[in-house]
């Protein structure tokens, strides 16, 4: 199974996809169109930001679903804040004072939640993979551990710094081909359906799901 958030970006590809191949076909065509042919590398440069940032929501939609999932589990068990801020400081267990546990600073009289919210997520988003990495650890997921990232974490690497490059650095992608930019579509879809069997696997309300 996928996640609806990886369907509704996987049929962003597929439009960006079709929209460079007509692009392209244009181009080569006998009596291109004036516009396209004369802007064809700003348009190759704009799919590429278009790719970089649909991958970027794509993270962001994936680890919100985690986080509501996560947090309606948590809160349908309503296990009290305090024992578990308790277990997870985990302070010298010499001290034998509860009121050294019930730091006013800290304590809460209510049940556990998750209140980090879909907006929280972005100081952290980033089609980086080294930091996408970083992420998922929050959310319990080893990337390093699964095969398919470390054989694609280089190649979408250069895909985001190319990107970068482009928006900070005034690089005019002289380099940069309208083919390169269709295996760059199927580089970033293979990548990202890898994230995703780590985020459906971990759902358990399957309405996140098709």
């Amino acid at each position: 199974m996928k996640t609806k958030v990886f369907k509704s970006f996987e049929e962003k590809l597929e439009d960006l996809r079709k929209t460079v191949n007509d692009c392209n076909a244009i181009i080569i065509s006998e009596e291109p169109l004036s516009f396209v042919y004369e802007n064809a590398n700003f348009l190759t440069k704009s799919f590429l930001i278009s790719l970089c940032g649909y991958l970027e929501t794509y993270l962001k939609d994936g680890l919100e679903i985690l986080i509501i999932d996560y947090n309606d589990r948590i809160t349908r068990e309503n296990f009290p804040y305090n024992l578990i801020r308790w277990s997870i400081e985990n302070k010298d267990k010499s001290d034998s004072k509860v009121q050294s546990l019930l730091d006013k600073k800290k304590a809460r009289f209510e049940d556990l939640s998750i209140k980090l919210k879909k907006k929280d997520l972005d100081a952290f988003i980033s089609g980086n993979p080294f930091r996408t990495r970083e992420l998922f650890a929050m959310f319990g997921i080893e990337l390093d551990g699964i095969d398919d990232f470390k054989q694609k974490k280089d190649s979408i690497n250069q895909i985001v710094v190319k990107r970068n490059n482009v928006l900070h650095h005034n690089d005019d992608a002289s380099d940069l081909s309208n083919q390169d930019i269709i295996q760059y579509i199927d580089e970033v879809k293979y990548y990202c359906e890898k994230l995703d069997n780590e985020i459906e696997k971990r759902i358990t309300n399957r309405q996140h799901c098709i």
